[in-house]
Protein backbone atom coordinates (compact mmCIF):
# COMPACT_ATOMS: atom_id res chain seq x y z
CA UNK A 1 0.00 0.00 0.00
CA UNK A 2 2.79 2.39 0.93
CA UNK A 3 4.72 1.69 -2.24
CA UNK A 4 1.62 2.12 -4.40
CA UNK A 5 0.85 5.46 -2.78
CA UNK A 6 4.39 6.67 -3.14
CA UNK A 7 4.72 5.49 -6.71
CA UNK A 8 1.47 7.29 -7.49
CA UNK A 9 2.48 10.47 -5.71
CA UNK A 10 5.73 11.03 -7.66
CA UNK A 11 4.18 11.17 -11.15
CA UNK A 12 1.23 13.02 -9.67
CA UNK A 13 3.47 15.81 -8.47
CA UNK A 14 4.99 16.05 -11.93
CA UNK A 15 1.52 16.03 -13.45
CA UNK A 16 0.41 18.79 -11.07
CA UNK A 17 2.87 21.28 -12.41
CA UNK A 18 1.90 20.52 -15.99
CA UNK A 19 -1.83 20.39 -15.32
CA UNK A 20 -1.92 23.77 -13.63
CA UNK A 21 -0.85 25.43 -16.85
CA UNK A 22 -3.77 24.00 -18.78
CA UNK A 23 -6.58 24.42 -16.25
CA UNK A 24 -9.30 26.73 -17.49
CA UNK A 25 -9.53 29.90 -15.48
CA UNK A 26 -13.33 29.96 -15.43
CA UNK A 27 -14.78 26.67 -14.25
CA UNK A 28 -18.53 26.57 -14.01
CA UNK A 29 -19.08 22.90 -13.19
CA UNK A 30 -17.27 22.76 -9.85
CA UNK A 31 -18.04 24.67 -6.68
CA UNK A 32 -15.57 27.32 -5.58
CA UNK A 33 -14.94 25.57 -2.26
CA UNK A 34 -13.73 22.45 -4.07
CA UNK A 35 -11.53 24.54 -6.34
CA UNK A 36 -9.98 26.24 -3.31
CA UNK A 37 -9.45 22.87 -1.61
CA UNK A 38 -7.73 21.53 -4.73
CA UNK A 39 -5.48 24.58 -4.85
CA UNK A 40 -4.55 24.16 -1.18
CA UNK A 41 -3.81 20.45 -1.68
CA UNK A 42 -1.76 21.25 -4.76
CA UNK A 43 0.22 23.87 -2.84
CA UNK A 44 0.75 21.47 0.09
CA UNK A 45 2.07 18.76 -2.25
CA UNK A 46 4.50 21.16 -3.86
CA UNK A 47 5.72 22.35 -0.46
CA UNK A 48 6.24 18.77 0.70
CA UNK A 49 8.29 17.95 -2.39
CA UNK A 50 10.48 21.03 -2.00
CA UNK A 51 10.79 21.05 1.78
CA UNK A 52 13.69 19.29 3.44
CA UNK A 53 13.21 16.97 6.38
CA UNK A 54 13.96 18.36 9.82
CA UNK A 55 17.14 17.02 11.39
CA UNK A 56 15.24 14.92 13.94
CA UNK A 57 12.86 13.32 11.41
CA UNK A 58 12.97 9.57 10.94
CA UNK A 59 14.67 8.69 7.68
CA UNK A 60 12.72 6.69 5.10
CA UNK A 61 13.44 5.40 1.63
CA UNK A 62 13.41 7.98 -1.13
CA UNK A 63 10.08 6.60 -2.41
CA UNK A 64 8.27 6.87 0.92
CA UNK A 65 6.89 10.00 2.53
CA UNK A 66 8.04 10.55 6.08
CA UNK A 67 5.53 10.98 8.89
CA UNK A 68 6.56 14.63 9.00
CA UNK A 69 5.56 15.15 5.36
CA UNK A 70 2.38 13.10 5.73
CA UNK A 71 1.38 15.31 8.65
CA UNK A 72 2.02 18.41 6.52
CA UNK A 73 -0.28 17.08 3.77
CA UNK A 74 -3.02 15.73 6.02
CA UNK A 75 -5.01 18.94 6.74
CA UNK A 76 -5.18 19.88 3.04
CA UNK A 77 -6.07 16.28 2.15
CA UNK A 78 -8.95 16.20 4.64
CA UNK A 79 -10.19 19.57 3.42
CA UNK A 80 -10.12 18.34 -0.18
CA UNK A 81 -12.11 15.23 0.69
CA UNK A 82 -14.62 17.21 2.73
CA UNK A 83 -15.09 19.61 -0.22
CA UNK A 84 -16.83 16.71 -1.98
CA UNK A 85 -19.56 16.78 0.67
CA UNK A 86 -18.16 14.14 3.01
CA UNK A 87 -18.02 15.11 6.68
CA UNK A 88 -14.83 14.94 8.72
CA UNK A 89 -16.54 12.36 10.92
CA UNK A 90 -17.21 10.16 7.89
CA UNK A 91 -13.60 10.58 6.69
CA UNK A 92 -12.35 9.37 10.08
CA UNK A 93 -14.85 6.51 10.08
CA UNK A 94 -13.95 5.27 6.59
CA UNK A 95 -10.18 5.59 7.02
CA UNK A 96 -9.93 4.66 10.68
CA UNK A 97 -7.62 7.65 11.11
CA UNK A 98 -4.98 6.05 8.86
CA UNK A 99 -2.92 8.84 7.29
CA UNK A 100 -2.08 6.83 4.19
CA UNK A 101 -5.73 6.02 3.49
CA UNK A 102 -6.66 9.70 3.85
CA UNK A 103 -3.83 10.76 1.54
CA UNK A 104 -4.66 8.06 -1.00
CA UNK A 105 -8.30 9.14 -0.98
CA UNK A 106 -7.29 12.79 -1.43
CA UNK A 107 -5.03 11.89 -4.36
CA UNK A 108 -7.98 10.10 -5.98
CA UNK A 109 -10.25 13.14 -5.50
CA UNK A 110 -7.49 15.38 -6.83
CA UNK A 111 -7.00 13.18 -9.90
CA UNK A 112 -10.73 13.06 -10.63
CA UNK A 113 -10.98 16.84 -10.32
CA UNK A 114 -8.08 17.41 -12.72
CA UNK A 115 -9.51 14.87 -15.15
CA UNK A 116 -12.84 16.69 -15.10
CA UNK A 117 -11.18 20.08 -15.60
CA UNK A 118 -9.13 18.76 -18.51
CA UNK A 119 -12.25 17.25 -20.12
CA UNK A 120 -14.10 20.55 -19.74
CA UNK A 121 -11.16 22.45 -21.18
CA UNK A 122 -10.89 20.11 -24.17
CA UNK A 123 -14.63 20.26 -24.86
CA UNK A 124 -14.46 24.08 -24.92
CA UNK A 125 -11.68 24.04 -27.51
Amino acid sequence: MKKAFLLLSIPLVAMISCTNESIATNTTTTPVSKQEAVQKFNKAMKEVVIEKEPANAKRTSSMELSDYKKNKLLPAAKELISSTGISMKEIEKQTGGDKEKVLTWAVQVYGEYNKQINQNYQSEN
